[in-house]
């Protein structure tokens, strides 16, 4: 049972051909996949760019609008004032009110 050796013979220029295609080929996907990174690395930088523009332009807006919302509240403390004011007058005309009645009510002949 022996066996005879299988020889195989291939040229050593021939072996290092096809191992150069196959390199190329693995260089040409990368350079595809790099160029298509690159792309979208480009893209999401443009659109940082954009949100950061539009966060700055918003802040700029929201510091307006605290401006203008504390002019209002100003506004409405001044009205807040003038108000309590008027409560308290209004709720010293009932107590007087409510104690004159009193007075009448238990003593009819009080001024005289």
């Amino acid at each position: 049972m022996s066996q005879t050796p299988v020889t195989v013979t291939y040229s050593l220029e021939e072996i290092l051909k096809q191992i150069n295609s196959k390199l190329d080929k693995i260089d040409e996907k990368f350079e595809a996949k790099s160029d298509k990174f690159e792309a979208k690395l480009d893209t999401l930088q443009k659109d940082v760019s954009e949100f950061r523009t539009e966060t700055k332009v918003s802040i700029e807006s929201l510091k307006g609008e605290i401006k203008t919302l504390d002019a209002e509240v100003k506004g409405i403390s001044k009205r807040l004032d003038t108000q309590e004011f008027i409560n308290r007058s209004v709720v010293v005309g009932f107590i007087l009110a409510i104690g004159t009645g009193a007075v009448k009510l238990f003593f009819p002949n009080f001024p005289h």
